[in-house]
């Protein structure tokens, strides 16, 4: 059965950062998988004095040694050891560059501000991170209590009917069936836009949108009969709306705990991450997200901006 082996918790020493630890050791535990933790310490902005730069990097290191062994000694009693791991450099490109070499396969980062990736996605270490990941990332909402991430154990995987969407699933149906969760597979019809057409056009458009929804139920039964060998809960939904806005809708009204959907597009979350659905949903999403980058997307799209 699939599992995360390999899970990196990038750190900064803030309790912020640190809200992604528990999740990430839950996950860890259930899928008997190691566990590293990484700090990034940089310099001086400017470095004008070599030698200064060099004191500077070298308390910053020693302070990030002291949270370590702070944290360890908090963490003590987990059921998979945490390794740490202390690097100088551009944050997100030490991040990903690291993941690469320890062979990491889920990244589990802490979000920041009160709507998500809203205020911080453009330009920010965590969506660059996103963006160059050779692996999948699970972003977790700050807000929320760390111990809730898995608290109403629903999980919910958005599908479009494309084969990249069902790259979600896999890790779904692993975390459900390690975590107890119950797994909604929802497919929204967008809406059919409707004008000052006759009356009996707006009919026309009925029946369209009639048939829409009988197809996307027929996908997801059809969904839902391929994974019942896995004996996970599962039920299935199809709503008619804007597609964004109804997944966050969703996931709120059922208490998620976690959205799982697979990043689109051949150059991964490089070009993704702007304007689509799943990106709104990374935007305005209460709950943690999990974005399952599909194989053959290993984050080496250009890092001009790292």
């Amino acid at each position: 059965m699939f599992r995360y082996q390999r899970i990196m918790v990038p750190l900064d020493g803030s309790e912020l950062a640190e809200k992604a630890l528990k999740p990430a050791v839950v996950i860890a535990e259930s899928m008997d998988g190691d566990l590293l933790c990484l700090q990034v310490v940089t310099g001086l902005t400017l470095d004008l004095d070599p030698r200064l730069n060099q004191r500077v990097i070298e308390a910053r290191k020693y302070a990030a040694n002291l949270y370590f062994n702070s944290l360890k000694s908090r963490y003590s009693k987990t059921k998979r050891p945490i390794e740490t791991e202390i690097a100088v450099g551009s944050a997100p490109k030490v991040i990903t560059d690291s993941a690469r070499e320890h062979c990491i396969d889920l990244i589990v980062l802490s979000s920041h501000g009160r709507t998500g990736l809203a205020r911080w996605v453009y330009g920010n270490v965590t969506a660059k991170i996103l963006r160059h990941a050779p692996c999948d990332t699970l972003i977790v909402r700050t807000l929320a209590p760390a111990t809730e991430l898995f608290s109403t154990k629903r999980l919910l995987v958005p599908l479009d009917g494309s084969k990249l969407a069902e790259r979600a699933l896999r890790p779904a149906i692993a975390l459900a069936s390690t975590l107890d969760m119950e797994i909604l597979l929802l497919r929204v019809s967008p809406l059919i836009p409707v004008g000052l057409e006759p009356m009996s056009s707006r009919s026309m458009f009925d029946e369209l949108e009639a048939r829409a929804r009988d197809e996307a139920l027929t996908y997801l039964q059809s969904i839902h009969s391929s994974l019942e060998q896995h004996g996970v809960p599962i039920s299935v939904e199809t709503i008619t709306g804007p597609e964004a806005a109804t997944i966050v809708d969703y996931a709120k009204k059922y208490q998620v705990d976690l959205i799982v959907m697979s990043s689109h597009g051949h150059t991964g979350i490089g070009l993704w991450l702007m304007g689509s659905v799943s990106e709104k949903v990374l935007r305005k999403a209460s709950c943690a997200t999990l974005v399952v980058r599909p194989p053959g997307q290993t984050g080496n799209e250009t890092r001009d901006d790292q």
